[in-house]
């Protein structure tokens, strides 16, 4: 009884020190990955400020962790103050073509931070006014010589500064008809 006792005992030891070392790897891990969000956020605030301040014609915008102290137990929160209001507001307090704008904002911020080379938007212009939607499409346009964008509008604006179309357009007869421009050789059939 007493060898294996012992024997238990060392095997005790062993898994508490083993427990040990897993808690401190988490523990590191923890930090590690906290550290890498700051870190992240930090820099994909910066270039949202950037971006917000362009596509809102002067405005200010900015994210900000609702727990900086615990990141990972709440959320990431954004304020915008579009040109022209009193005060930042929260983005609930944000009209739909504002809100829009600042989705858009964000969306081009973490694109400057690590860029994916395909962006697929679906008629994120359709709450935007006439000046926003052509802000956009520019947007698109110009950021397209790094990434293809492909974009489902219904603004005349977009289809204008696109380098291709293909799409669906009534006929006028009742009848639907599919529209390919490739290189801006029109051919519908």
């Amino acid at each position: 009884c007493k060898e294996r006792l012992d024997e238990m005992k060392s095997d005790f030891k062993t898994l508490q020190g083993r427990r040990k070392r897993l808690i401190d790897i988490t523990e590191n891990l923890e930090s590690q990955r906290k550290t890498r969000l700051l870190s992240t956020l930090k820099e994909v605030n910066e270039n949202f400020k950037v971006v917000y301040e362009r596509l809102s014609n002067g405005g200010r915008g900015e994210l900000f962790l609702e727990n900086p102290d615990e990141p990972f137990k709440a959320g990431l929160e954004l304020w915008a103050k579009p040109k022209g209001k009193s005060s930042k507001v929260n983005r609930l307090q944000l009209s739909g073509g504002e809100q829009s704008m600042a989705a858009l904002a964000l969306i081009f911020a973490i694109q400057d931070y690590d860029p994916s080379p395909f962006y697929y938007f679906d008629e994120v212009d359709q709450n935007l006014d006439a000046i926003n939607a052509e802000l956009i499409a520019k947007m698109c346009r110009q950021r397209s010589k790094k990434a293809q964008f492909i974009m489902v509008t219904l603004r005349k604006v977009s289809l204008r500064l696109a380098d291709h179309h293909i799409g669906i357009t009534h006929g006028g007869d009742g009848c639907s008809r599919r529209i390919v421009d490739f290189d801006r050789e029109r051919a519908i059939e």
